[in-house]
């Protein structure tokens, strides 16, 4: 073996082994690119879930109490559907926290936080459903008042619901208006996040209001897409 082969090889795989890495490196910014995008479609699909499976969408109070207690199965789908509706909802206010730096980077950190608030609390509000059908169909409509009555002197419960609500509301727009700040995306980002959540409370969780929002989360997600495309793609 020459001198030339023994000074060189260390070299050539040192420069195979930083290329191997890059590519690596570049799958996995790739990956998380996509499911920063991905998102919010997923977040509007399992809303569009849980309202058509929702055996009482629209109808609220003791009729829809009521119902949920004659129809479990059908509950669990409705609550699953926007168990992930609401994780994924909030999911980008943190991931695009890395993203903005300069211009943006306190409206990011901010957006972060309440993201961390609101997936931390708002999705596993959904399996209160699943202990008030249960309530009632073991001790009917006058049990599960009582169980309610005697909950409500429980400070902790308002608590423990409002960063979920603080999140859901406001995650979303704030990671798209800090986006919009850093120059990175544009206002339609931030007027559809607003929108999509704006539709859900005002519309109801019925399926129009699912597919309303689902289409403006749809929105966000190709602001997103923009925003975490390099500038030389």
């Amino acid at each position: 073996m020459s001198a030339q082969t023994l000074t060189t090889s260390p070299t050539t795989t040192d420069h195979s082994t930083a290329v191997a890495s890059g590519a690596g490196r570049s799958k996995a910014l790739s990956f998380r690119r996509g499911f920063l995008v991905a998102a919010p479609v997923l977040a509007g699909l399992f809303a569009i879930v849980g309202a058509v499976a929702d055996p009482s969408a629209g109808v609220s109070g003791d009729p829809m109490l009521r119902v949920y207690f004659t129809h479990p199965e059908a509950l669990q789908f409705k609550s699953l559907g926007y168990h992930w509706a609401y994780a994924f909802w909030i999911l980008p206010a943190m991931l695009i926290v890395p993203l903005v730096r300069g211009r943006g980077a306190w409206l990011a950190t901010i957006s972060g936080f309440v993201g961390f608030l609101g997936v931390s609390t708002m999705p596993g509000l959904l399996l209160t459903d699943w202990f008030d059908s249960a309530i009632g169909a073991a001790y009917g409509m006058e049990g599960h008042d009582k169980v309610m009555d005697a909950m409500e002197g429980m400070w902790g419960i308002p608590v423990f619901i409002a960063p979920g609500m603080i999140g859901l509301a406001f995650g979303l727009p704030l990671a798209m208006a800090a986006l919009w700040r850093a120059g990175l995306g544009r206002w339609w980002g931030f007027a559809a996040a607003v929108g999509a959540f704006v539709a859900f409370m005002v519309l109801g969780a019925t399926v129009i209001a699912t597919v309303v929002s689902a289409a403006l989360l749809s929105v966000v997600a190709v602001a997103l897409f923009k925003a975490t495309t390099p500038a030389d793609a």
